[in-house]
C-alpha cells in the first residue's frame, strides 16, 4: 500500500513565518519506511529509499525540499543507525555477552570521555588542567561507534534482538551510549569505528584525526595505568568502495608513535571497510571482534 505523505511526520518547518525552512526528522523517517521490518538491499538503496521519502513528504505538504547538506548529514544519521542495529542483533547471534557495540551520538551532546569511571575520568581531568596551563585544549570528537567489552554493562533488554525499526527500537540502539556513562574501565575500550558515508579528501583526514586522537589519550591512559598490555584499535568505514587514494590516505601514522623511542609506529587508522551491503557490515564485525560466523 502507498505512503499516505500528507501523513509523514518526517520532515517539519521551523524559523520565522517570514524564513522558514525544512527539518528532517530522521529517526521518524527510518520508522516510517520499515516500521514494521528491517532493511535488506545495499545500504545506497536504502539511504535512497529514505532520502525519497522525506523529499516526497515534503513536497507533498508543500514545505521547500532540504538542501544537499540537510541530506548529507541526515544520510551519515541513517548510515549509523543500520551499523549499530545490525550490531545489536550481531553481538546476540554470535553470543558475546560481554562486548557492546555501541552508537555514539555527537560530541557537543555527549563527550565520551564522561564513559569512563571515577578514577581514568580524574586523570582526563588532570590532563586537561595541565594542557590549559600551556594555552592547549583538548579537543576530541567522538568515534561513531564504540566497542566496550565489559561484561557488567549488559542488561537482559541487551539481548533481544531488534526485529524491526520502530521507533522504540531505534531509541534502544541510539541511546545505548547513555549505560555507559561513568561505568567503563579503561581498559575495556577495545576499538572505535568512523563512519562515512563517504571518504572524500577532507574526511578521510577527518577519520585519521580521530584515530590519532583516542589513540593519544589511550597511550596516556596506559602510561598512568602502567599497563604496557591494553589495546586499541581504530578504523574507518564508508558507504561507498574504497580507492587506492583513501587506502593510501588512511595509512598515515599514528602521530605520538613516531615521537617516541619506545614506541613500535603503529597507523591512526588500522583498517578501512567498505560497507555496501549488510553482510559487508557482518564481515567487518568478523574481522574486529575475530568471531567466527555461527555455523563455524
Amino acid at each position: 500500500m502507498e505512503f499516505d505523505y500528507l501523513k509523514s511526520y518526517s520532515v517539519e518547518l521551523y524559523g520565522t513565518e517570514k524564513n522558514q525552512k525544512t527539518r528532517i526528522k530522521p529517526s521518524i523517517a527510518l520508522a516510517e519506511v520499515y516500521g514494521d521490518n528491517l532493511p535488506t538491499g545495499t545500504i545506497k538503496e536504502n539511504l535512497d529509499k529514505l532520502e525519497m521519502h522525506t523529499k516526497n513528504a515534503a513536497l507533498a505538504q508543500n514545505m521547500m525540499v532540504p538542501n544537499s547538506q540537510a541530506f548529507s548529514n541526515t544520510r551519515g544519521f541513517w548510515f549509523e543507525v543500520f551499523i549499530a542495529v545490525h550490531a545489536w542483533n550481531y553481538r546476540i547471534r554470535h553470543n558475546l555477552d560481554d562486548v557492546l557495540i555501541v552508537k555514539m551520538p555527537n560530541v557537543s551532546s555527549f563527550d565520551f570521555r564522561r564513559i569512563f569511571e571515577e578514577k581514568t575520568d580524574r586523570m582526563l581531568k588532570q590532563l586537561e588542567i595541565s594542557l590549559l596551563k600551556n594555552n592547549v585544549r583538548l579537543i576530541t570528537s567522538n568515534p561513531d561507534l564504540l566497542i566496550v567489552e565489559q561484561e557488567d554493562l549488559i542488561l537482559d533488554e541487551h539481548n533481544i534482538p531488534i526485529s524491526c525499526l520502530g521507533t522504540q527500537n531505534i531509541m534502544d540502539a541510539v541511546n545505548l551510549y547513555k549505560i555507559l556513562e561513568n561505568k567503563c574501565r579503561w581498559n575495556s575500550l577495545k576499538a572505535g569505528i568512523g563512519v562515512k558515508t563517504s571518504l572524500r579528501p577532507d574526511r578521510r583526514l577527518q577519520v585519521v584525526h580521530e584515530g590519532n586522537i583516542l589513540k593519544s589519550l589511550f597511550a596516556h591512559l596506559k602510561m598512568r595505568h602502567w599497563n604496557r598490555e591494553a589495546n586499541f584499535k581504530y578504523y574507518g568505514a564508508s558507504s561507498e568502495i574504497i580507492s587506492g587514494a583513501d587506502d593510501d590516505a588512511l595509512q598515515t601514522a599514528a602521530t605520538h608513535t613516531i615521537v617516541n623511542v619506545d614506541s613500535l609506529p603503529e597507523r591512526a587508522v588500522d583498517g578501512l571497510y567498505s560497507l555496501l551491503t549488510f553482510d559487508d557490515i557482518e564481515k567487518m564485525l568478523n574481522t574486529i571482534l575475530k568471531t567466527k560466523a555461527p555455523h563455524q
